[in-house]
């Protein structure tokens, strides 16, 4: 058996029963990250196929990601794409509207000039519909913009991508309040300064806010032809599993393929997908809904 050094059996003697503890938690989270990597690289590899059996199409996508800040949109497509052909995909993300972008009538136009080119897959880290929940619930947009928006979004979806024959994923990205206190709190380390903001600062103070824009949302503009899927993103991995499989379903004869050259489940895991309905009638049951506010206020 190995003799511990001096300084390892000083280290030894150091540890508690908690820190032994959180060692333990440790470990395990690292064991259940590299199940849940193994699980999800099974349908990165069947996206990989998707992307190789519709090589020679004209098959276009639009993936939005949705909600709110540390929902983990820009990590999610990090893990889908991770070994999807470069060529195939582009990411739009977009800052605050310029004073040029702010003047025109039409908020789509913001987003329309992104829209994908023949047989590619475009992923909108966050979308148009930046309007009426940030832009709401921050009290950055009036209240005539926001009535716009509701009253055009979907016909908008419907004229210029349903019927553009564009397949069209629109994914919200539910989160506890506990998980976002987390993330914002790591946000604050080093290595992710970047990605902190005012907005951040405020997620918290403003989210009755956001509930009652979720809601809103969920209620007005969830369509046969563009439905929300809900997923829960407090499960990092199994949320990326499910965007892979909605992208492999937009091509019915092509995920018909590789379900049975695969053998593998591409239907939605109920645990982690809801429809909207679905998601409005668990905030119901759980209170999410008690403390929300009845209406925003808008800038004048």
């Amino acid at each position: 058996m190995k003799t511990l050094t001096p300084t390892e059996a000083d280290w030894l003697s150091k540890l508690t029963w908690l820190s032994w503890h959180e060692l333990y938690k440790h470990l395990k989270k690292l064991a259940n990250d590299d199940l849940d990597n193994k699980h999800l690289d099974e349908y990165r590899w069947a996206l990989s196929l998707w992307s190789e059996y519709t090589n020679d199409t004209k098959h276009q996508v639009i993936v939005t990601l949705d909600w709110r800040d540390t929902a983990g949109k820009g990590s999610n497509i990090r893990r889908v794409t991770d070994y999807f052909d470069d060529k195939r995909y582009d990411v739009r993300a977009y800052w605050i509207p310029s004073s040029h972008e702010k003047k025109w009538y039409n908020w789509f136009n913001r987003y329309m000039k992104d829209f994908p080119e023949p047989w590619k897959v475009w992923f909108f880290d966050r979308s148009w519909y930046n309007r009426a929940w940030v832009e709401a619930a921050m009290w950055f947009c009036t209240e005539d913009e926001y009535n716009w928006f509701l009253e055009h979004v979907s016909q908008f979806e419907k004229d210029q991508i349903i019927d553009m024959w564009i397949s069209y994923v629109k994914v919200y990205l539910s989160i506890g309040k506990e998980t976002q206190v987390k993330r914002l709190k790591w946000r604050d380390k080093e290595m992710k300064r970047w990605k902190s903001s005012f907005i951040d600062a405020k997620a918290q103070e403003k989210r009755n806010y956001y509930t009652l824009a979720k809601k809103k949302i969920l209620e007005l503009t969830d369509t046969l032809h563009a439905p929300w899927i809900v997923l829960d993103s407090n499960k990092k991995f199994s949320s990326s599993v499910e965007i892979i499989k909605k992208i492999i379903n937009s091509s019915d004869e092509v995920s018909k393929i590789i379900k049975n050259e695969l053998s593998i489940d591409l239907s939605p895991n109920h645990k982690i997908s809801r429809t909207a309905q679905q998601e409005l009638i668990r905030m119901d049951e759980e209170w999410c809904m008690l403390h929300m506010k009845e209406k925003f206020k808008f800038a004048k």
